[in-house]
């Protein structure tokens, strides 16, 4: 997928859906937290086009109230952030920039 795309997803507050729309790459992010459930994604899964992944989802929590868990991953080198969507989201549209349904 390139361009910018708009998603439109829902969510559920106190049992009640809660739709919201976010743009560009946040919308990216949050396409692959869904899609990775919880195994969660980490910056390098999504090196092509995620070069701010953590800020993706600073952008997700702050903005629509999202839970995403990050968990620190050890590794020989360091460690890196594994991104959990943990908020039950449901995608209800995606659209390119040119306004075609994706």
């Amino acid at each position: 997928m390139s361009g910018r795309i708009t998603i439109i997803a829902r969510t559920w507050e106190a049992g009640a859906p809660r739709e919201f729309e976010t743009k560009g790459q946040p919308a990216r992010a949050l396409l692959a937290l869904v899609e990775a459930g919880e195994h969660g994604v980490t910056a390098l899964e999504c090196s092509t086009w995620a070069y701010r992944l953590a800020a993706y989802c600073y952008d997700l929590r702050r903005d629509h109230g999202l839970a995403i868990r990050r968990d620190r991953e050890e590794h020989p080198g360091g460690w890196h952030g594994r991104h959990v969507l943990e908020t039950p989201v449901e995608i209800v549209a995606v659209a390119s920039a040119e306004g075609e349904a994706a």
